[in-house]
C-alpha cells in the first residue's frame, strides 16, 4: 500500500470506531511516504496522527507530529491547510486557545 492507501485505511478504520488500527495505519502511512520521499503526503499523515492524538487527549504524543507539519513549507501551497489546522490545535493544547 502506498501512504495515501494506509491514510485512506485509517479513515475508513475511524468510521468503523476502531481508532487504534487507524493509528497503525497513519504510522504504516508515514513510513511509506517516507520510503517514497513524498513530502506532501508525509506532511498529510503526520496531521492526521496528530490530529487523532489530539481528540483523544493524547497532547504529548500529538506535539511532535503537528510541530513537524507547522514547520513544513511547499511554495505551491499543497499542505496550507494542514500546516494552519496543526498550528490552530497546537495553539489549543498550549491553552491559548480554547478546545
Amino acid at each position: 500500500m502506498n501512504a495515501q492507501e494506509h491514510i485512506q485505511r485509517s479513515r475508513e478504520l475511524l468510521a468503523r470506531g476502531q481508532p487504534e488500527l487507524a493509528e497503525s495505519a497513519l504510522s504504516d502511512a508515514i513510513d511509506a511516504a517516507v520510503a517514497a520521499e513524498d513530502i506532501v503526503l508525509l506532511t498529510r499523515a503526520r496531521f492526521a496522527l496528530g490530529e487523532l492524538l489530539f481528540q483523544q487527549e493524547r497532547d504529548d504524543e500529538a506535539l511532535p507530529y503537528l510541530q513537524a507539519v507547522v514547520r513544513t513549507e511547499r511554495v505551491d501551497g499543497s499542505v496550507d491547510a494542514e500546516v494552519k489546522a496543526s498550528a490552530r490545535l497546537l495553539r489549543q493544547i498550549r491553552g491559548i486557545e480554547p478546545r
